[in-house]
């Protein structure tokens, strides 16, 4: 390693990165925050946040992520309010932060200059920012790319100061989600390997390494400080880490829609490929970090080549962050994995003529739209979709029919309850969280979003929490998450659904909104 040189001190690719990543963000934001809505996973995010501004504290007052990006869309939620804008301006301002730290990684690698190098950025930011979806998913989009970058900042300076902050900053990264912490510190832990093995100093790369790790307890403070000052916290973060352990997987895994195992078939050539490109996506994910790997063999790991830094940078992280999108092979969980991955295909482009790359990055970023198309709502025209305008939280959104509907139905039954019901705090369970937040209306239980298998001891608590504060309106959908008869929450939480029945009565459906395994349910009379 050196030290930072002059030019890198100046940094014209860091100030580039920056103008290029906000500009960027801040158009995507304006042309797409009002498409789409997703009242399960997104209401997860939003009603979290929301709770926070009301002094509740993640994991120990409700089921939820990392504690991190809740407290940092609280921060500006506060600011421009809590509703569906707030929330989502929130995740665009850490998108931002990704964008930029991205740019910059791969504009260090980039050889073009003036005109060609400006109009790479555009394309490189663009990239990022279409593989931004869902949006309060931002988090894990961004985070990835900061590692990254983390790494990058370790390789061009061989400072305690430098390795310090980069521990900081993969404390904070792990607080916004353990995962990361854990594949940041992996990545970390193979490309000291690699320094190991090329420098002559190796007592010197171990000293940075306890500057680092310094760094990386001072960065997850905030954590411990929770942890003191949160009655509760401790507990819930312990038990939490335990049933992860205990789980031994991270999601509910998916088979890999792998493009020979898709079973798909020919419906013309929009339709075809739309669907196989998701496959075709983790074929890439897969090979990028091969790919890299051999590169840098073939390079013989020279880290005095900037180029050689950043896929290195890049390869050290990809590698990790492949376990999360096979963890759940879906197209969100692909999204969320992809963005070391195309950082080392970005870098294996600057090792070419610059408009040649310019061109490569062009035929990614239509590749990239082809594949995300059918998550991003502003899309729909292209796959075909329909959308409809709707209410929510007073904002006029463009959403997907069958969402349309879904609102329209809980308009309905928590603005004109049935006889012997109240709308004071309703409960709208397993996937309904977004109803909450839309209605300011706090969860009467503690796992909001009901995902794992039997758990008696939960279910007990569950029920005494239900006792104490019982819902005016059940909205119960009794549907099989991911399509499995075997994920009811009459499966997943038996006692649950009897103190249901006994308790309550089917006060309607929601067939007449072509949602029938939605039932309504109103107290005993």
């Amino acid at each position: 390693m050196e030290q930072l040189s002059e030019a890198d001190r100046r940094n014209p690719s860091a100030a580039l990165a920056f103008v290029v990543a906000f500009v960027g963000t801040a158009l995507w934001f304006a042309a797409t925050w009002r498409y789409g809505l997703d009242l399960s996973d997104e209401g997860f995010y939003w009603y979290g946040a929301q709770r926070v501004l009301r002094g509740e504290v993640p994991l120990r007052d409700f089921m939820s992520y990392d504690v991190g990006r809740y407290y940092w869309a609280a921060a500006f939620m506060r600011l421009a309010g809590d509703g569906v804008l707030g929330a989502r301006l929130s995740a665009a301002a850490y998108q931002f932060l990704g964008t930029f730290a991205g740019l910059w990684v791969c504009l260090s690698a980039f050889r073009g200059r003036g005109v060609s190098r400006l109009v790479f950025a555009c394309v490189v930011a663009a990239v990022f920012t279409v593989w931004s979806v869902p949006y309060y998913k931002a988090y894990d989009h961004a985070t990835s790319m900061i590692i990254v970058a983390v790494l990058l900042a370790m390789l061009k300076a061989s400072t305690s100061r430098v390795w310090f902050g980069a521990g900081v900053c993969l404390g904070l990264a792990a607080i916004m989600g353990r995962n990361h912490g854990v594949y940041g510190a992996f990545a970390v832990t193979l490309f000291v390997i690699v320094l190991l093995f090329r420098s002559t100093d190796r007592r010197a790369i171990l000293s940075l390494c306890a500057f680092f790790a310094t760094g990386v307890v001072v960065g997850f403070s905030p954590t411990f400080v929770l942890m003191t000052t949160a009655d509760g916290f401790y507990a819930a973060f312990v038990h939490s880490l335990a049933k992860l352990l205990k789980r031994g997987e991270t999601n509910i895994p998916l088979p890999v829609p792998w493009p020979w195992r898709s079973g798909w078939k020919w419906e013309g050539p929009l339709w075809t490929a739309l669907r196989m490109s998701t496959g075709f996506g983790f074929v890439f994910l897969a090979a990028m970090p091969l790919v890299g790997l051999f590169a840098l063999a073939y390079r013989r790991f020279d880290l005095n080549n900037e180029r050689n830094r950043v896929l290195l940078a890049a390869t050290a992280c990809a590698i990790p962050y492949v376990h999360y999108a096979f963890a759940r092979a879906d197209l969100t969980h692909l999204a969320l994995s992809i963005f070391p991955s195309l950082i080392v295909l970005f870098s294996l482009f600057a090792d070419i003529r610059p408009w040649k790359t310019l061109t490569l990055g062009l035929g990614t970023l239509s590749a990239s739209i082809l594949t995300v198309a059918s998550l991003q709502a502003f899309f729909a025209p292209l796959t075909h979709a329909r959308l409809e305008q709707a209410d929510v939280d007073g904002e006029r959104l463009w959403v997907y029919p069958g969402v349309a509907r879904k609102l329209e139905l809980a308009s309905k039954v928590l603005l004109a309850p049935s006889p012997g019901a109240t709308t004071a705090g309703f409960l709208a369970i397993p996937n309904l969280q977004s109803l909450h937040a839309i209605y300011r209306t706090r969860m009467p239980v503690w796992e909001i979003y009901p995902l794992s298998a039997k758990n008696a001891e939960l279910e007990v608590r569950e029920i005494e929490r239900l006792e104490k504060s019982p819902p005016g309106i059940v909205l119960l959908s009794d549907h099989g998450l991911d399509g499995d008869p075997r994920r009811t929450l009459k499966r997943m939480r038996p006692r649950m659904a009897a103190w249901f029945s006994s308790h309550y009565r089917l006060a309607g459906d929601g067939a007449e909104y072509g949602f029938s395994e939605i039932k309504v349910l109103a107290p005993q009379r």
